[in-house]
């Protein structure tokens, strides 16, 4: 693959770049911190790599990075443009690996999901991954909020979702069932709980965004058979584990709990008036990007390992 190929680049204004070099110094110097060390490493002079953030700074308009006499710190400017260069250079790389006819799967994957996912299954699902492709970098993002993939430069979201967003490509994995469970501990002290209206009586812990759930087979909902809720929050290992200390009846994603039924710390109950599903759970990838083989691998890797997980 020749260094001079014609590449365009755009970072808020369309600038032709015409030498990959000039990507490849601005990646690493983000990298090292460091002219001398990476002039060391790309085989040049100090001058050289000051000469390509120079001319880089001048197409792209913007200040690149701080300098003083021990350390290069790269600028916020610099920041956003190094995960859209990093981007581009792995493309490069997927191109490269590809002409040359080479099997491995390498270069780097980006993904995000909620922190309770990251516990229960993501987290060994990729270290599953990993052991099969040692050459592939995963970089997990976990964070409870719903990141813009394209402008995170993330490659792939795992989503409860009732719906995919039209910017978004999805891959169905499993559906997101609700339980209502209680500890054995809560069981021994209270009443055995027969019906969805006998709830009422009784402390519930659960997500807000589950309120409006109904019954099978009824016409109550969860917010209308809540009485009590002395603990409230919106991160649902809180609640799981106030759940399995006994304080209260439990009401989360299957796959939460999943474990803790297995192990006889948590038991389902109310199974005659299940609740209605909340979505399902998506492997989703921005629809303007063109999925690497990484990407599809890993994609189809999660989908098995999801079957073999919750017996789908």
């Amino acid at each position: 693959m020749t260094d001079c190929i014609l590449l365009v680049f755009n970072y808020g204004m369309e600038s032709l770049i015409r030498d990959l070099e000039d990507l490849k110094t601005f990646a690493f110097v983000v990298q090292e911190r460091s002219f001398t060390q990476v002039a060391s490493k790309m085989g040049v002079t100090k001058a050289a790599v000051a000469k390509r953030i120079s001319g880089l700074e001048k197409i792209w308009k913007t200040q690149l990075f701080y300098r003083n006499t021990r350390k290069v710190v790269p600028t916020r400017e610099a920041e956003l443009i190094f995960q859209k260069v990093n981007s581009v250079l792995e493309s490069v790389k997927e191109l490269e690996n590809s002409l040359a006819n080479k099997d491995e799967l390498e270069g780097t994957l980006r993904i995000t999901c909620v922190s309770s996912m990251a516990n229960h299954f993501v987290s060994e699902i990729i270290e599953g991954f990993l052991e099969q492709n040692p050459k592939i970098k995963i970089q997990l993002i976990v964070t409870d909020s719903i990141l813009d993939l394209m402008e995170e430069s993330i490659d792939i979201g795992i989503r409860v979702a009732m719906e995919i967003p039209v910017n978004l490509v999805g891959t169905y994995l499993f559906q997101n069932r609700i339980l209502a469970v209680v500890s054995p501990e809560y069981l021994k002290s209270n009443k055995p709980i027969l019906s969805p209206n006998e709830l009422e009586t009784h402390n519930l812990l659960y997500l807000d965004l589950h309120k409006d759930l109904g019954f099978s087979g009824t016409e109550l909902k969860l917010a209308e058979v809540t009485r009590k809720r002395n603990f409230l929050s919106n991160d649902a290992a809180s609640l799981v584990q106030m759940g399995l200390k006994g304080k209260a009846v439990l009401i989360r994603s299957f796959w939460d709990i999943e474990a803790h039924i297995q192990s006889g710390k948590l038991i389902p109950i109310l199974t005659d008036f299940p609740l209605e599903n909340f979505g399902s759970v998506w492997v989703v990838h921005p629809n303007n990007r063109t999925p690497s083989l990484r990407m599809m691998e890993f994609r189809n890797f999660l989908e098995s390992e999801c079957k073999r997980r919750f017996n789908l």
